[in-house]
């Protein structure tokens, strides 16, 4: 589309406006500032999940995103009482009480609606992992 410009190797530093959008301030690789008066933005910062820190672990995929529930395979399983008794949840990685949800979980769609209505779903979640544990150990302390 003719007004559609993709802005390739740059970075949004400003954003302007009173009370929408007016315009913006790119910088380019080269460390040139541009500023565009702009009532629209739509940025797509890349399909990596930095996720290196996590390498060994939990399970991940040749590009780092994290499996959860059926995507991880039996043997990168954390052996222990909870996944002796049951799978993982939807949103459990291969730890069990360790929870990834948005665009670092592999298989998610990329987008923050789905991305916060995972986040409450690992609420839930997270509760019945809790319960789990009381039920093994007895009263949680505090």
């Amino acid at each position: 589309a003719p007004n559609i410009h993709v802005q390739l190797n740059s970075e949004v530093t400003e954003l302007h406006g009173d009370h929408h959008l007016e315009s913006l301030v790119l910088e380019n690789s080269d460390g040139e500032k541009t500023e565009m008066n702009i009532t629209n933005l739509f940025t797509f910062i890349g399909a990596k999940p930095c996720t290196e820190w996590l390498v060994g672990i939990v399970a991940t995929d040749e590009k780092g995103f994290v499996c959860t529930g059926p995507g991880i395979d039996e043997e990168e399983l954390y052996m222990c009482d909870i996944y002796t008794q049951r799978k993982p949840q939807s949103l459990e990685t291969s730890i069990p009480g360790f929870f990834a949800v948005g665009d670092v979980r592999k298989g998610s769609v990329k987008r923050v609606a789905s991305a916060v209505g995972e986040g409450s779903m690992a609420v839930s979640q997270v509760h019945q992992f809790l319960g789990e544990l009381k039920a093994i150990e007895g009263p949680l302390q505090a």
